[in-house]
């Protein structure tokens, strides 16, 4: 009976150090996401976010109403959203201030890209939206 005992007490001991530490990937909602780069749908060029913009563009999906909020270089904006845990994205009624500065282009390749987006996909802190649009935004969680 001892034997039996110590035996179970051991493969106690040696399962719990064998646990796999877990790492949750963050969700598209009620999270900030960075936009890292940009890349042509038609081509695949990729073209990085200028390194020396000292503005970001970010987005965030939020979970209770289902609205996207736009963060830009000089302009914001909001819009609506619907998204399926396979990976579906539609975007309607995105809707942005219209206040030019340097680098807005930037701001018109995101916009037209939320607004003709067909799926997302979050690989660790990393978003990608994929649009039938001009490109294909790659964002990362701030």
């Amino acid at each position: 009976m001892k034997k039996i005992i110590s035996f179970c007490f051991v493969l106690v001991v040696i399962s719990s150090g064998c646990k796999k530490e877990s790492t949750k990937q963050p969700s598209l909602i009620n999270t900030n996401w960075t936009l890292s780069y940009i890349q042509d749908t038609k081509s695949s060029a990729i073209t990085n976010y200028p390194a020396n913009q000292p503005k970001k563009i970010i987005i965030e999906f939020s979970g209770t109403s289902d609205v996207i909020s736009f963060t830009g270089i000089c302009n914001t904006g909001t819009g609506k959203y619907s998204s399926s845990a396979t990976g579906r994205l539609k975007i309607t009624d995105l809707g942005t201030t219209k206040i030019a500065c340097p680098d807005v282009e930037w701001e018109s390749y995101t916009v037209q890209s939320l607004q003709e987006a067909y799926s997302y996909s979050i690989n660790g802190n990393n978003l990608v939206i994929s649009s039938n649009g001009d490109y294909n935004l790659y964002f990362i969680k701030n």
